[in-house]
C-alpha cells in the first residue's frame, strides 16, 4: 500500500453514473437531437504517449496529416451530417450533453425497450466545465449546482444553455449495444462493466486500469447526508475531466438516484493504492 498525498495534502473526488433518458431509433418531432457513432476519419492518439498534434488528444487523418477535428459547435452546426453516424435520437441537446459528460446513457424506447450508449471516442478537445462558467458568470451560485439544478436552468435559459454548452468544445461518439443485460453496468474504458460503488474513473496517464485503491472520505449519502466512506475500488475507467493521481471520479450506478447523489459528491478524500510487489 502507497499512499497518494498531492501538494494540497488530501485528493478530490466527484461521481459520475449512467443515465437513463427517453428516446428512439427514428427522427421524431419529441425526438430530434442525434446521438452520433465513431466517425471512420476519427483518430485518437495513445494517453501514454505525446500527442503528436498537442494539446488534441484526438485528431482527423488526412492525405496531408492529422488536423484538429471539428468541435462541439461545429458538430452541432452539421460538419458531420450525411454520414450516417445517427445511432438514435434524444429529445434535446441538454440530455445529450450530460449523456457525453458521464460517458454512457440508458436509453429507453417507445415500446419500453432499452438499449445502451457506450464511450467509443472523443473529438480531441479539452474538456471544459461549463458549471464553472454559469458561476463565473453569477448566473447560479457553487452551493446551489446539482446535477437536477443545472439541468433545469439550462433548460430555463435556452440562450445561454446553447452558448454554455458550446465552450465544452470536447464532443463524444458512442456505440449502441441492444443486448447488454440491464443488470450490469456500462462498459468503462477498461472493457468491462462497471459496478456502482466499487468502479472509479482514474488518470490513465497516472494510473493503469486493475489497480485497487482503498478510498476514505466523508461523502454525501442519497438523502444529502454526510457519511464515511472508506472502501476498496477498482481502476476502471478514465474522464477526460480527470486529471491528478489523486483524482477519482466514482461510479454510483445507473438511473436517477444513482444522479442525483453523483451529482452531489465535490469532496476531499484519502487515497491510498495497492501496487504489485516489484
Amino acid at each position: 500500500p502507497y499512499k497518494v498525498e498531492p501538494h494540497q495534502g488530501r485528493g478530490f473526488l466527484t461521481g459520475y453514473y449512467e443515465p437513463e433518458i427517453s428516446g428512439s431509433l427514428e427522427k421524431t418531432a419529441d425526438f430530434s437531437i442525434p446521438v452520433l457513432a465513431r466517425p471512420h476519419d476519427l483518430v485518437t492518439f495513445p494517453q501514454d504517449e505525446p500527442s503528436p498534434l498537442a494539446p488534441y488528444s484526438a485528431a482527423r487523418r488526412t492525405q496531408q496529416g492529422y488536423e484538429p477535428y471539428d468541435d462541439r459547435a461545429a458538430i452541432w452546426d452539421g460538419a458531420l451530417d450525411g454520414q450516417g453516424l445517427e445511432l438514435l435520437y434524444l429529445p434535446d441537446k441538454v440530455e445529450l450533453f450530460f449523456a457525453h459528460i458521464q460517458g454512457s446513457a440508458r436509453v429507453r424506447l417507445p415500446d419500453g425497450k432499452i438499449c445502451r450508449l457506450t464511450y467509443a471516442g472523443r473529438n480531441g478537445y479539452p474538456y471544459t466545465t461549463i458549471a464553472k462558467v454559469i458561476v463565473a458568470e453569477g448566473h447560479m451560485a457553487l452551493g446551489d449546482i446539482h446535477l437536477e439544478s443545472l439541468k433545469a436552468w439550462l433548460r430555463a435559459n435556452p440562450l445561454h444553455a446553447e452558448r454554455l454548452m458550446r465552450l465544452n468544445q470536447s464532443y463524444i461518439f458512442f456505440s449502441r449495444s441492444d443486448d447488454l443485460p440491464e443488470t450490469e453496468g456500462p462498459i468503462g474504458a477498461a472493457s468491462t462493466s462497471l459496478d456502482a460503488g466499487r468502479s472509479i474513473a482514474v488518470d490513465r496517464r497516472q494510473w493503469s486500469y486493475g489497480l485497487p485503491f482503498f478510498i476514505s472520505a466523508e461523502l454525501p449519502n442519497r438523502h444529502g447526508q454526510s457519511v464515511p466512506f472508506s472502501r476498496l475500488m477498482i481502476a476502471q475507467d478514465t474522464g477526460s475531466a480527470i486529471l491528478g493521481a489523486a483524482r477519482a471520479d466514482l461510479f454510483m450506478g445507473s438511473g436517477e438516484a444513482a444522479g442525483h447523489q453523483a451529482g452531489l459528491i465535490r469532496h476531499p478524500g484519502d487515497f491510498i493504492v495497492l501496487l504489485p510487489r516489484s
